[in-house]
């Protein structure tokens, strides 16, 4: 597989994705909204071909279905303030256009990968989470559920194609990414707070657990299951099993970064509205992966928080020249 589709390309995971192919020597597209600053440092591969245009755009869509082999689908609404706020364009993004995706796909000979997330398990309290475990979710008339309800069904919809006998494919469930270019979500919130010094806002008392998962392991499990015949045509949990308390993480990075931060305990309510539930704990289950690929996360959180400070601060420097 040479030539190769990512929607969303300019996202957090799919711009490491896009570097890691072009520097195996991979064409890539990427098509997305918007060119970040960052794409210059791709731009710089003659592989490389960035298309800014929306999903929703079909023509352009199947034009580049048509070009590749690989097609890798991780356009989404990931925020969780944006799929509380706006639950609509989420279902329209992640669904949708998710699903005209995988009819341009399917009967073509040509190989999906797709990013799921840990969302799918919902709140079920018996963790860790193996690929096999049941979901479950909340009300539909809690916004909170329709990011992971859209992920789900799109699992659901790539495995019937696969079944009969249209599509092959790899899913992955992606735990807590993080690392350069990462925007929007809870830890990078954090990073930007201590290196401006301003209070850390942690929901709720702050003993809800994640397992944060550095970039570049992410980026080495995924291309692994790609390259691996054997591994595909099934879903896997992608994810560093080392749980922490979100109270333990803003401590952490105030400590990394040599701040004078402190931390500020908020409902809630008060960020994301009336509209979200959260989880108590998400803690992955990895020995799927482990036995298809021998794969296991390498980067610690101390190591991957100072990369990712480091990358930071240097992006707030030149925004505030």
């Amino acid at each position: 597989m040479k030539k190769v589709l990512i929607t969303g390309g300019m996202g957090f995971v799919g711009s490491h994705l896009c570097e890691r192919f072009l520097k195996a020597g991979k064409e890539v597209w990427a098509l997305d909204l918007m060119e970040p600053e960052f794409a210059e440092r791709l731009k710089k591969y003659e592989n490389f071909h960035l298309v800014i245009d929306t999903i929703f755009n079909k023509t352009t869509l199947k034009k580049l279905v048509d070009k590749c082999d690989l097609i890798c689908h991780l356009a989404a609404i990931a925020c969780p303030e944006q799929y509380v706020n706006n639950p609509k364009n989420t279902m329209d993004v992640g669904l949708r256009s998710g699903l005209d995706l995988i009819d341009m796909v399917r009967g073509t000979g040509k190989f999906l990968f797709f990013t799921s997330t840990s969302e799918v398990y919902g709140r079920n309290p018996n963790v860790p989470w193996s690929e096999d475990d049941d979901r479950v979710l909340g009300s539909t008339e809690v916004d909170r559920w329709c990011y992971s309800t859209s992920k789900a069904v799109l699992e659901h919809y790539i495995r019937a194609c696969h079944l009969a006998g249209e599509l092959d494919y790899l899913n992955v469930r992606v735990f807590n990414a993080y690392g350069p270019r990462l925007h929007g979500r809870v830890l990078d919130n954090f990073v930007d707070a201590a290196l401006e010094g301003t209070p850390l806002r942690v929901h709720g008392d702050g003993t809800q657990t994640r397992c944060f998962t550095y970039i570049d392991d992410l980026i080495d499990g995924i291309v692994d299951l790609i390259d691996t015949p054997k591994a595909h045509n099934t879903v896997y949990n992608v994810g560093n099993p080392h749980e922490m308390c979100i109270r333990e993480l803003a401590e952490r990075i105030i400590a990394v970064t040599n701040s004078t931060s402190t931390i500020e305990y908020v409902p809630h309510e008060q960020d994301l509205g009336e509209s979200y539930e959260d989880i108590p704990r998400r803690v992955p289950n990895i020995e799927r992966i482990g036995k298809a690929v021998s794969w296991s996360p390498r980067v610690g959180l101390e190591t991957g928080l100072a990369r990712m400070v480091a990358y930071r601060a240097e992006e707030l420097a030149l925004t505030n020249v």
